[in-house]
């Protein structure tokens, strides 16, 4: 190869090589925009989802504070309902009954029955929650915005379980337990032992009532010890540290499998009687208000299908008014108004007193009923629920009016104002 031919191939070499390097430059150039693009996404992605769970989080705390406002404010409609008791008569015509709409829920509140009401409210133009009225519902029936729901119970529609011993009602407090127990489901055999276990906890000795009861001796031998308390249940929940109330976790209180250690067709189900206990009140059931499942445990209104019971039900509201077993006050009342809503929301079958409810339930003694039952009632259970969207806040309160004396399920006397006794929120 001549001097010309080695001149050309380094010049050719050199050209190839300077070509190489440049495509090499262009290619890391490429990739380092691509790497930069992805980066860049990433972070473009990262700050939209923070902005987006921002966004939700700024949402939900900001509904979570209006339904909470919401729930508060459902104290303020209870006790406007406990101050409009005091002004209505009970016979209200249908006319102001479909102009007030708080009459009715008054009516039933003076005479000692459970009242619901709701309020639902809609967001306006302007993005404010209003009540609901033609101006700000647009649709028939449009599922509300927020809404506020108030229930309001005379407390002495449940067992006050610090009365149900010995000292509150003598002996008959082992027939109350007796029936309690029976129809939770509990097996007869294993009764006493928990009856036995209360009275330790609750009485202020240190004797065990029995062999089956449970004093210091026992709960300091624990796992975990403690000492029997000794006196009144702070909580119906504290039933829950009591020997026996204990067992599978508190199953007696809530309801479940009694047994689960044994094969499944010698299981147990037991009903939780958690609902059925508080601690407030004189301790007698309010025949007005208490529900279903706690007249069942009163030992006077036993029978085999519950028939008492249903006859009670059926007649403080007036749902047997067209059958032959009614009472006279339910067919007269029945026939004293039209069937229209207003009508029915005031028509009054409540019990009086314990005379009229001994004459309209057959069978029943006056000795039996002054023990056990009551029309009277000074302090209430609300349940508050405020929603807005998806968020809801809930709590239960225990009240009573201030400054009176005495509220009675056929009137009242005495200020309004709801002195709080106990206040629970859901979390």
């Amino acid at each position: 190869m001549d001097y010309s031919d080695g001149l050309l191939f380094v010049i050719v070499f050199d050209s190839l090589r300077r070509r190489s390097i440049a495509y090499g430059r262009e290619g890391f150039a490429l990739i380092a925009v691509i790497w930069t693009v992805a980066v860049l996404s990433l972070l473009v992605c990262s700050f939209s989802l923070d902005a987006y769970m921002e966004g939700k989080a700024a949402t939900y705390v900001r509904n979570r504070h209006q339904a909470t406002a919401l729930m508060n404010s459902g104290l303020t409609l209870a006790e406007l309902l406990m101050s409009r008791q005091e002004k209505v008569s009970g016979e209200e015509t249908e006319e102001e009954v479909a102009k007030d709409r708080w009459i009715a829920p008054a009516i039933r509140l003076k005479r000692g029955q459970r009242v619901e009401v709701s309020q639902r409210l809609m967001f306006d133009a302007s993005g404010q929650l209003q009540f609901e009225t033609e101006d700000v519902t647009s649709v028939t029936n449009q599922v509300p915005d927020a809404e506020i729901f108030v229930a309001i119970e005379p407390e002495p529609a449940r067992w006050n379980i610090n009365k149900l011993t010995r000292a509150g009602f003598g002996d008959n407090a082992d027939l109350i337990w007796a029936r309690i127990l029976t129809v939770a489901g509990v097996p007869e055999e294993e009764q006493s032992a928990l009856v036995d276990s209360f009275y330790d906890w609750v009485d202020e000795d240190s004797i065990p009532e029995s062999t089956d009861g449970a004093e210091n001796d026992y709960y300091e031998t624990l796992e975990r010890p403690y000492r029997c308390k000794n006196g009144p249940l702070d909580t119906v929940g504290e039933l829950l540290f009591i020997r026996g109330f204990d067992r599978n976790n508190g199953v007696l209180l809530k309801g479940g499998v009694w047994n689960p250690e044994d094969p499944q067709d010698r299981q147990i189900l037991v009903r939780g009687i958690e609902s059925l206990f508080t601690t407030y009140g004189a301790g007698k059931i309010n025949v007005n208000a208490a529900p279903r499942e706690v007249l069942l445990t009163v030992p006077c209104l036993e029978d085999a299908d519950g028939l008492i019971v249903d006859t009670i039900l059926e007649e403080r509201e007036g749902l047997n008014a067209d059958a032959p077993t009614a009472s006279a006050k339910v067919r007269q009342t029945a026939r004293g108004s039209t069937a229209s809503l207003g009508a029915a929301a005031i028509k009054d079958y409540h019990f009086s007193d314990l005379s009229d409810f001994l004459a309209r339930i057959p069978g029943l003694s006056q000795e039996d009923a002054n023990v056990y039952l009551t029309v009277d009632c000074s302090i209430y259970r609300l349940e508050l629920e405020g929603r807005v969207g998806r968020v809801t806040r809930r709590a239960t309160a225990v009240v009573q009016r201030g400054g009176a004396s005495k509220t009675r399920a056929s009137g009242a006397s005495g200020s309004s104002e709801l002195v709080i006794l106990r206040w629970q929120e859901e979390s």
